[in-house]
């Protein structure tokens, strides 16, 4: 998929798609624009299946395909029909959106189709792309690409290698403010070598004044389905409306996509609870609020006497009842004098969405100097 403002010279057998940003007037209208090709005759002409907003080389074509994607297709339902493209499939917007939104999420359902080279985007109005890498010798196997800025340089990033012939679903975040975009394959984060951040590229481009998607050419020889385009402030790869999450196995915590879309992480670390961290499982950086990726074990927000014999400590969490306060004459929390492991009190969230909580801790008066340890536990 390729991000831009204008055209873009790539191999038509490896482009999945073109998406043209525009940062002009549109009015506020309709969040999202739904296509999932059902209801149409076997063989009927894109130009002919009315269609709004879709037009170009492509045909309707009866493609039933199963998909076992943990958070389901874009769009609910059983998919009988898909769109065969053969050239270049165009969609503008079928209804209007306000340019103040400064976010857009696209969705859409592919399937590999075997390449044998991949161009690189021409144009500083180039955003992002998302291509079919070169087929491996077999024929069997090829990767996903991203066409992002690493460094001072745009380039193609390998992101994950699929079978030819599979089904994948695609989900791009966009951040026009920012000029990141985040990708999620199958619904599963994907953070590689190159990613400014967690699981976030930048922009290969950096045409001004661009918030949210005008128009996506589909380039190449491919089946598409499911053609998802939101113009919403969205900041999760589950389905629409969603609350998916993922169990990490040996803790039993679950944790949501959104945790995981935000910071890289991926359903197999999550159900195997890996450290990929310093010194905490997912699950227990995820309790802690914590980026999964940083060597930070606990990070403590406020600390404040409220009275000679108490204190209150404030700190970042998932899960209020995942924590153990002690309070104890040792620095590693041994021999505790106190210990609280329930009654926390949520203090709301950061303006960056962060979890506050907060637990209040008897300090004995008769002792000269005192450690408050507090442990992400589930």
């Amino acid at each position: 998929m390729t991000m831009q403002t204008g055209r873009t010279a790539v191999k038509a057998s490896a482009l999945l798609a073109a998406i043209a940003l525009s940062g002009g007037a549109f009015a506020a209208g309709s969040a999202t624009d739904t296509y999932n090709f059902e209801g149409k005759a076997d063989g009927t002409a894109l130009d002919a299946a009315a269609l709004t907003g879709l037009t170009g080389n492509g045909t309707i074509k009866a493609d039933a395909f199963s998909y076992a994607g943990a958070v389901g297709k874009p769009v609910s339902g059983t998919s009988v029909n898909v769109l065969e493209i053969a050239g270049t499939v165009t969609y503008t917007n079928a209804t209007e959106f306000t340019n103040a939104d400064k976010a857009s999420q696209v969705d859409f359902m592919f399937r590999v189709e075997p390449t044998d080279e991949l161009e690189a985007p021409t144009g500083d109005d180039v955003q992002v792309a998302l291509a079919v890498g070169e087929t491996n010798a077999a024929g069997t196997q090829a990767s996903i690409e991203l066409w992002c800025k690493v460094g001072n340089t745009a380039q193609w990033l390998p992101l994950k290698t699929v079978d030819t012939g599979a089904w994948v679903r695609a989900s791009i975040v966009l951040d026009y403010d920012a000029k990141l975009c985040r990708v999620a394959l199958d619904g599963d984060p994907v953070k590689v070598a190159g990613a400014v951040t967690n699981a976030w590229y930048a922009f290969a481009g950096g045409a001004a004044g661009t918030d949210h998607v005008k128009s996506i050419t589909m380039v190449g020889s491919t089946r598409l389905d499911d053609l998802v385009v939101s113009h919403t402030a969205v900041d999760s790869y589950s389905a629409p409306g969603s609350s998916a999450t993922v169990a990490a196995a040996s803790s039993g915590v679950n944790v949501t996509y959104d945790y995981m879309n935000k910071y890289g992480v991926s359903k197999s670390q999550v159900e195997a609870d890996q450290t990929v961290g310093a010194g905490m499982k997912v699950s227990e950086k995820y309790v802690a609020g914590l980026d999964p990726y940083s060597d930070t074990k606990f990070e403590l927000k406020t600390m404040t006497p409220t009275d000679a014999t108490h204190a209150k400590v404030t700190f970042p969490g998932n899960n209020a009842s995942g924590y153990t306060v002690t309070v104890s004459e040792n620095s590693d929390g041994s021999s505790p004098l106190s210990t609280v492991t329930t009654g926390f009190g949520n203090e709301g969230t950061t303006a960056a969405g962060e979890t506050i909580n907060s637990a209040t801790v008897t300090l004995p008066a008769d002792k000269a100097k005192l450690y408050i340890n507090v442990k992400a536990t589930k």
